[in-house]
Parts: C-alpha cells; structure tokens; sequence
C-alpha cells in the first residue's frame, strides 16, 4: 500500500477510536489528573522558590496568556493554509474544529489530537483525504519549525538559523518537482514560525512576571520552550507531554534561575496554555455549532 493510503487508513481507524466514548472519558481524567498533578507539586516546592506573589508582575503574565493565545489561533489558520495547499477551499471557521480536538491531547500517545480532529473533521463534511493528509504534514512542519527556533538557546546566532530554514522553506514551496503535501507544508512554515514565537514570548513574559527576567534574554526562553515542547511530543507515554516538557525546562535553565524557580515557570506555563487551550476548545464549539459544513473542494 503507498505511503498515502497507509496514513490515510491510519487517520481513518484513529479517528474511529477518538470518536469512543471511553477514550474521551480517559482524556478528561487524564486532564484533569494532570492538573491536579501540578497544582500539587507547585505548592511542595513553592517555598523553595523566589516567586512573590506580591511582586508578580501581572501585566506580563497578561501579556503570556494573550501570546500565548494568539499563537494557538496561528496554529489554526497553519493548518487550514495546508488543507488549500492540498486543494480545499477552506472557511475560517473550520479552525474550531482544531481548537476543539486539541484537548485530546492530554490522552497519553501524540497522535489522539489529529485522530480527534479527523473525527470532527469527518462529522462536520470537511473532505476526509486532505484532512488525513494534512495532519502528518502538520506535525511534521510543527515539530521542524519548533526545532529550528530551539536554536534560539544561542541567542543571536539562533536568528540565522530560524532565518535559514524559512528561507529554505520559501525556495522549497515554489519548487513544482516536490509532492503537494509537502509544498503544502513548506508554505505553511513561516506560520508556524509565528506560531512559536508567539507561544515562546508567552513563556518569556511568564518567566518575566514571575522571576523579572529581562528582555535581552527573550530568544534563550523561547528557545528553551521549543525544545522542551519537541521532547515533550516524542515522549508519547505522557498525555501532553505534562512532566517530560517541565523536566526538560529545568535541565535546560536550572542553571540561570535554580531548580525550583525553574520548576515554578514551566508548572505556571503550563497552567497558562491549559487554560487558553480550554477557552479556545469553547470557541472551536462556538465556531462549529450548527449544521453540517458544505465544503467546495478544488482539486487543482
């Protein structure tokens, strides 16, 4: 069988096991045992840190959640950029279905929140073969994007690298010799580049409200994010990546701010992203509600 048709058989039995009842129970238990998890481990290691609540600085934490947000809703119009790429003629209001889906990924394996979209995909009449062709070509855009701005942890040396790889992307996007799928998702990696800035500066202005970070050390901690965000998706025994991604956050600054003031950002951060991805779930409904989608498909 070609490589498409596995993926897209792939796609169509995990969307079946996403839509089980069971399976959405379990993403809810896990969500909110991981919550949990670290509302607990927060408190034991408070003390240990030199967070004041007294001196958070309430405004950038503001401005983490409203970053953070916004790179979540680019992540949407990312993914909606490759299904025109692939030949759908989307509407912007199919992003819902993806900010609907995304909180089954708080279910232990990666794959839970693109089989959940598939699923939703599927219910509201959105053409199935370029869904199930556009979410490996998404995670694999996201995970080359996130990467490549991991490079960040260099400072300014990281620039020339997360430079050269939309670069490349640019050239690799209008070159007719490369398959659609994935001139799809070489167009979409400026996007996606958004995408981690956004959410990186969220994790900065968090270490900033919390621990008063300066602004020249912005890129080392969107830099960090993004690595620990692709360990945290190759650890697919952790639903979300929830301990692997903080664990990787400490390694990587225990060294400028201490192990337990490091502990308390990625735990904070945590809590901040689980809430927009929430709220944005709620608006995936909002955006989806209603009669089944008529979708115009192009086959260019």
């Amino acid at each position: 069988m070609p490589l498409r048709g596995r993926l897209l058989a792939l796609a169509s039995r995990a969307a079946a096991l996403a839509n089980e009842r069971r399976v959405v129970v379990a993403g809810r238990v896990l969500l909110l045992a991981g919550l949990l998890f670290l509302a607990v481990r927060l408190r034991s290691i408070w003390h240990d840190s030199r967070v004041d609540l007294g001196g958070v600085g309430w405004a950038a934490l503001v401005g983490a959640f409203l970053a953070s947000a916004a790179g979540v809703a680019a992540s949407g119009v990312a993914w909606l950029a490759i299904l025109r790429g692939l030949g759908v003629r989307t509407r912007l209001r199919w992003a819902g279905v993806m900010f609907q889906a995304q909180l089954a990924k708080y279910i232990p394996g990666t794959v839970w929140q693109y089989a959940g979209r598939a699923a939703l995909a599927r219910g509201r009449g959105i053409p199935m073969r370029p869904v199930g062709v556009s979410l490996p070509v998404e995670l694999g855009v996201s995970l080359a994007v996130a990467g490549a701005l991991s490079a960040l942890l260099l400072g300014g040396w990281g620039i020339g690298v997360a430079l050269a790889v939309v670069a490349a992307a640019a050239l690799a996007a209008r070159w007719e010799g490369l398959p659609r799928p994935l001139r799809a998702g070489a167009a979409t990696v400026p996007l996606f580049a958004l995408v981690w800035i956004a959410i990186g500066a969220g994790f900065w202005l968090t270490a900033r409200a919390l621990l008063g970070v300066p602004f020249d050390e912005a890129l080392v901690y969107a830099g960090a994010f993004c690595a620990a965000w692709v360990v945290g998706v190759a650890a697919v025994f952790a639903p979300g990546g929830i301990g692997v991604r903080e664990a990787m956050l400490v390694a990587i600054l225990h060294g400028r701010l201490g192990s337990a003031d490091a502990l308390v950002l990625a735990a904070v951060s945590r809590g901040i992203l689980t809430l927009v991805d929430l709220l944005a779930a709620g608006v995936g409904v909002l955006l989806i509600s209603g009669g089944p989608v008529e979708e115009q498909v192009s086959r260019g």
